[in-house]
């Protein structure tokens, strides 16, 4: 998210989802992030939080580590300016309701009645508690669909567990494909796991909003995190099954393609992605390095021959690709027909031209950090395009949009929630966010789980 100057976004066209509303119950990253693309899609989404327990991607009410605000200042409202929450509740309102204060479940059952979604990725067993599950909403509107995101799947031993990123990817198996030989197993990073919880809970709103149409009915859906993540790394998961074999980390080594890793370029940290794959791009590549007798070495002439000896040809493209700048080279061995591609930074994907043309980055003004570019989503519908529209919401921003003119309350209804402390226009308590393993690895332990 940076400050931007650029033009403002034209009127926003209808997507596929237009006239669907959905309430979501998320927090952190998964199912916030299935929120934003469905809102993206044209739906409705509201975002319910409870005052005592905004989302933990609000952050504290007296700030975190500097750099989750835009120019490096929580300011004095930093559970409206981080840019974390910021960046995944894109095109949603929000309404600030705490369903244990009295009149709030005569709220709920109002706006159920007329919503089609309740998405929520809350520890196992807290709709129910809160008595919004799907048995319970079902009596109150029985075509409401609950799409439910925890850890792991019901009926095994680890169902009722807590999840989170760090800890669902091991679980799933995909800890187990990343690192080195003689390292240890490593994470993929921050940016795999809830995507991809978060995906699989969009196709699961999408597929049942289809069951729908046939049956007239609502449903429960479950999407076990783990379980979803785990079908994303099939192949290796059923090699095993079928002839025992193990995958065996190599770092960027893959066995089809030789060289295939990350190679220096001029310039501090700076890199290029190689895949070669047969002997045809071998020899475009010594030549586009101009490395021409290093194509009929007898150590690297054919494929077999590079795959065996790996670590000696990284080091050896490693000082061709040295001497050259990132982004020319790749697009000399594109052009030759090698894979390749410039290591780009957030710094140059944000400030990317290619980004800007193709839809990839929004501009949208929000009232506690201003004018700011987002990145967009990759959804593209020809008929109904969909689009980013507003900013995220500020806490409670839309209290009494949602209440008066979707609900019909007047205003003195809306009073009486505020005054019983169903309806807040600020959290009442501070939340733990969950940092960036640079920032603050301990915080990540403690983020609020996402089930």
């Amino acid at each position: 998210m940076t400050a931007s100057t650029g033009p403002r976004t034209g009127p926003a066209p209808a997507g596929p989802l237009a006239g669907v509303r959905v309430l979501e119950f998320t927090t952190a990253w998964a199912g916030p992030f299935a929120g934003r693309c469905l809102a993206y899609l044209g739906a409705d989404v509201i975002k319910v939080e409870a005052p005592g327990h905004p989302d933990s991607w609000r952050g504290t009410r007296s700030g975190g580590a500097p750099v989750y605000y835009p120019e490096s200042t929580p300011g004095d409202d930093p559970q409206n300016r981080n840019m974390l929450f910021n960046s995944q509740n894109i095109d949603k309102r929000s309404l600030a309701l705490d369903l244990k204060q009295p009149g709030a479940m005569d709220v709920m059952h109002d706006l159920v009645r007329r919503s089609d979604v309740v998405l929520a990725n809350f520890t196992p067993g807290v709709l129910d508690r809160l008595g919004i599950g799907r048995r319970d909403l079902a009596r109150v509107n029985d075509r409401v669909i609950v799409v439910e995101m925890p850890a792991f799947g019901p009926g095994g031993p680890s169902s009722s567990h807590q999840g989170m990123g760090k800890t669902m990817e091991p679980a799933a198996g995909m800890t187990s494909l990343m690192g080195y030989p003689d390292g240890t197993p490593v994470l993929t990073g921050p940016a795999v796991m809830d995507p991809i919880g978060g995906l699989n809970a969009v196709a699961a709103v999408v597929s049942a909003l289809e069951l729908r149409e046939r049956t007239g009915r609502g449903s429960r859906v479950q999407v076990p995190q783990v379980e979803a993540a785990a079908s994303w790394i099939g192949e290796y998961l059923l090699e095993q099954a079928e002839t025992g074999a193990t995958w065996t980390p190599d770092g960027n080594h893959v066995p089809g393609a030789a060289p295939h890793g990350a190679y220096p370029c001029t310039g501090d940290d700076e890199w290029i992605a190689i895949a070669v794959r047969d002997d045809r791009e071998w020899r475009a590549l010594c030549t586009a390095l101009g490395a021409h007798d290093l194509a009929d070495d007898p150590a690297f002439r054919r494929s077999t021959d590079r795959r065996a000896a790996q670590r000696l040809l990284d080091e050896v493209v490693a000082e061709l690709t040295r001497p050259h700048e990132k982004a020319a080279l790749a697009e000399r061995l594109q052009a030759a027909g090698v894979p390749a591609a410039p290591v780009l930074g957030g710094d140059e994907i944000a400030l990317s031209p290619a980004m800007r043309e193709s839809g990839m980055l929004v501009d949208l003004d929000h009232a506690a950090v201003g004018r700011r570019t987002y990145s967009a989503l990759g959804f593209r519908h020809s008929r109904t395009p969909g689009s980013h529209r507003r900013a995220a919401p500020l806490f409670g921003e839309h209290n009494d949009e949602v209440l008066r003119d979707l609900l019909g309350y007047g205003a003195d209804r809306i009073a009486a929630l505020r005054g019983a402390g169903a309806l807040a226009d600020a959290p009442t308590a501070d939340t733990d966010t969950p940092h960036v393993p640079r920032v603050d690895p301990a915080a990540a332990a403690r983020e609020e789980t996402r089930s």
